[in-house]
Order: C-alpha cells, then structure tokens, then sequence
C-alpha cells in the first residue's frame, strides 16, 4: 500500500497551531503501527520536512515531496487547486489522505479527507469572507468526492452529515489523541522556573487557544473579575498563545475590565514548555462556543489539571464527567467554577484525577488504529461508499 500524506500543516500558519501538532502526531503514529509492506508519501510546500515536527526515525520511513505552488499565493484560487492534484495525482498512490483544511477538488487518486471542523459555516459572521467561502466550496467537494471522510468527534460528524449532506455511513469518526509527554510535572523547581521564564507567578489559571470571537474570551474575563470580586484571591489569569493581531483587542478589554496586573499574556508557547505551565496552574479554562475537538483540553486532563469547560459542541464529548462544565455565556457560572475549583481542594483534587483517567481513553496509537483499519478497508473494498 503506498499512501501520500498531507503535510501542508507542518510547513504553513498552522504549524504552531492545532492542525501543525495534530498531522505531525498523527503521521508519527500511522508511521509507527504499520508494517515494513506500506510506503508513505508526505507531501508539504517547504524544500525539506520539518526536522523539529517529526521524529528522526519518522523522516527515516517515509518519503517527502515538495509541492511547488510559489505561482499561486492567493488562497483558494483555481491554479493552485488543480496544481495541487497534479502534483499528488503524479505520486502513483493507492490512496491520499487530505488532513489540513483548503483540500483541492480535482483529485483523481482515491481519497480520505479529514474535517476538523466547520466554525466558518457554523459561526458564519466575522469568520465568512469571500476567500472562506472558496475553501468551503473546495473542502466541501473534495470530502464529498472522498471515499471516506474522517470527522474529529461526534460534534464534528453530526455538522458534517447535517451541513454538507454527507451520509453518516462514510464519515469515520477517529478521535484526537495525547501523547506520553502530557503527565503531571515532578519536577516542582522546573515547573516554577518555567512559569518564571513566562513571567507568570502562581496561583493562576490557564487559558491555551486562539483570540478569535468563538473563543469567548470576553465572558472569561467577565468571569474571572466575578471571581475575583468575589473574594478570589491572589489568582491571576495566563492567556497562551499567538496574540498576534489581537494584541489591541485584548489590551483594551483588560484595561475596561480593570484587570490590569490579573492577566498574563505569555505569547505562543513551545510545546515543551506545555506540561509545566499545565501542571502548575490550578485549573485550565476552555470556554469556546465552538471546537471541532479541543485538543489543549486533553493536554491538560493528562497533566492532572482540572478543567472548567464549555457545555458547548464537541467540548462535553471530550471532557465527559472528567471536568467542571459551565454556560460559556455566563459569566456567573464561570466565576461559580472558578470558586469551586479554587476553594474546594478535595473537589479540585478529585476533578484532576478524573480528568486523567479520561485522559489515557485518548492516544495516538489508538487514533493511528483506526486510521490504518480505515486505509485497508477502503483499498480492499469493505468501506461503505
């Protein structure tokens, strides 16, 4: 079986992001469950593969193309469409597996197509522009063309079926994973140091994402004042992540709020320096309106952190009864968490070993299974079209 790969993540915008870390796991584990029989292909757009993505023994097994697109910069457009399937089409592959968004439609090779998610046609609103709509348009026709669709969670497949009109019986759904490296910290002086080196000083909680509107962060900090005013101590309030282009939103709704000297705002942070901030925060916050899994949730179950969670999309699906769920529309119920996760530490306590257990449901072996049982079932004529 020689199966092509999209790494498209692994060399653009997203490869700090979820999708960056998602393909570079999953392909690791794909790589590592199958047999010395099967060739992969990784296709990305950069001269060499992401040496600081991927494991040595992984570059070792698999083989790397670059697909050379300089010609159409624009997204979405046509040109690089029809690119993009000669380049995978010449590969002679039995089957391609698309795992970044903005898909090419014209793919003669058999394909399997994953969706993260469909914020853009869920939220619409600010996320809608006409660019969205040509990756919308193009991620929608290639699923659809697709000999298997794979969704991230339930959340995920129900939008799928509902908003694109896909059968239930071609959309696997295979869940995201946490890795090894996500445990609850021993090493207390490396934690403080690590929290020292993000200028952050506990006791504080966690927040990990994106500053897009779906990530609500404005009830967050309505919230965590509530909390606050309601005698919340000396807790302060990490925000981690890439700011860039939210910086003025951000600093504005701190300064109206008056939380001055509350909020941290770290920056993007390596996933090395992940478990450490995780495991010294008292709780992690995830108060999206919409995720299509949320990985950061998983990250910080396994780092024996406790969770306050949205009741919203995919976010119960992955947190269970493992973790505080709240309104994410009110901020009442988010500093009612927030009190009951600080002031309670036997609560506090019990959440987080949940919240572990939970946790070791979800691995990338696991998810690896799934996608290669899905890979033999399609070639060898037992997937359902």
């Amino acid at each position: 079986m020689r199966v092509g790969l999209d790494g498209r993540g692994l060399c653009n915008i997203n490869r700090t992001r979820g999708i960056g870390r998602y393909t570079a796991r999953l392909v690791e584990a794909v790589l590592a469950r199958a047999g010395g029989d099967h060739e992969f292909v990784l296709f990305g757009t950069i001269d060499e593969p992401p040496s600081d993505l991927l494991s040595r023994e992984t570059l070792e097994r698999l083989e790397w193309r670059r697909m050379r697109m300089e010609r159409y910069r624009a997204a979405g457009s046509l040109g690089g469409y029809l690119a993009m399937a000669k380049e995978i089409d010449g590969a002679r592959l039995d089957l391609f597996h698309a795992i970044d968004h903005d898909m090419t439609p014209f793919l003669r090779t058999p394909s399997v197509v994953t969706v993260h998610d469909l914020i853009l046609l869920v939220l619409r609103g600010p996320y809608l522009g006409p660019t969205a709509w040509r990756w919308m348009a193009a991620h929608k026709r290639a699923a659809r063309r697709a000999r298997a669709v794979v969704a991230v969670s339930e959340n995920t497949r129900r939008d799928v079926e509902r908003i694109w009109c896909i059968p239930r019986r071609r959309i696997a759904v295979v869940y995201e994973g946490v890795g090894p490296e996500y445990r609850p910290p021993e090493d207390e002086v490396a934690v403080l140091e690590t929290c020292a080196r993000y200028g952050l000083e506990r006791p504080y909680f966690l927040y990990l994402g994106g500053f897009d509107p779906r990530k609500n962060l404005h009830n967050m900090l309505l919230g965590f004042k509530r909390f606050l005013l309601s005698g919340g101590g000396e807790h302060r309030l990490a925000l981690c992540g890439d700011n860039r282009g939210f910086e003025g939103y951000i600093h504005d709704l701190v300064e109206e709020l008056g939380l001055e000297g509350r909020v941290a705002l770290t920056g993007f942070v390596p996933e090395e320096d992940l478990p450490a901030l995780y495991g010294g925060a008292d709780a992690f916050l995830c108060l999206s309106l919409y995720e299509g899994f949320g990985l950061p949730l998983l990250e910080a179950m396994a780092c024996g952190t406790p969770v306050l969670a949205s009741r919203a999309s995919s976010i119960p699906e992955v947190v269970g009864d493992a973790g505080l769920l709240v309104d994410p529309l009110e901020p009442g119920d988010i500093a009612a968490g927030l009190s009951r996760l600080a002031g309670d530490p036997v609560f506090a306590r019990e959440t987080a070993e949940r919240g572990r257990e939970r946790a070791r449901l979800f691995t990338w072996d696991k998810a690896a299974h799934s996608i290669m049982e899905l890979y033999e079932s399609i070639l060898d004529g037992r997937w359902s079209r």
